[in-house]
């Protein structure tokens, strides 16, 4: 097992994340009993994690493998975490009220835990990256400091609006799920 896994660390990064996500992917499947809500979170994930690891290139800046391999882990455990969270609560406020106002409080239920765990996180990449003199330990400063403003601003501004736009798909694809209904709501208290 362990020849197994060496073997896929070794390989190029692509082929490494790929295994990573799809790890994430059949976890979620099976804890979330959806098809469609992994499938969002793991997309959401994985945007905070290639912006954050993008950012260097574009710095025209050298990205040290061993950095990139800690910082996509803590990162997608970090905006895994997260991204649960912030699902679960939408499912529950879904089952009594409509898509919009289950955003909405989504949103207000959250924020707090996230900003507070997101911005330790943040304070802490960001100060070891700039006390650090070691090259490798300095990039993953800066690396966590990135990624944990980036997990925030994708899982409290862009995993929402994926929630609410694909609610319709959610509901059908994810087992016991008993979103509200405006009409039968109205239609019972009759």
């Amino acid at each position: 097992m362990k020849k197994f896994y060496q073997k896929i660390v070794e390989h190029p990064k692509s082929i490494l994340t790929l295994f990573i996500l799809a790890a994430v992917f059949v976890v979620l499947l099976f804890t979330m009993k959806s098809v469609s809500l992994p499938v969002f979170l793991v997309l959401a994930i994985e945007t905070a994690v290639w912006i954050n690891v993008s950012i260097p290139y574009f710095k025209d800046s050298t990205v040290f493998y061993i950095s990139y391999l800690i910082i996509s882990s803590i990162q997608l455990g970090a905006t895994v975490d997260y991204a649960i969270l912030t699902t679960e609560r939408y499912m529950e406020f879904r089952q009594t009220m409509d898509k919009k106002k289950a955003v909405s409080e989504t949103i207000a239920a959250v924020t707090t835990s996230l900003l507070t765990s997101g911005i330790v996180l943040a304070v802490v990449g960001y100060l070891m990256g700039a006390i650090s003199s070691h090259g490798i330990l300095s990039q993953l400063g800066t690396f966590l400091g990135n990624g944990s403003m980036l997990s925030l601003t994708i899982v409290l501004f862009v995993l929402p609006g994926l929630l609410y736009l694909f609610d319709g798909l959610i509901e059908k694809t994810t087992l016991h799920t008993n979103f509200y209904q405006k009409r039968r709501h109205h239609h019972e208290s009759k």
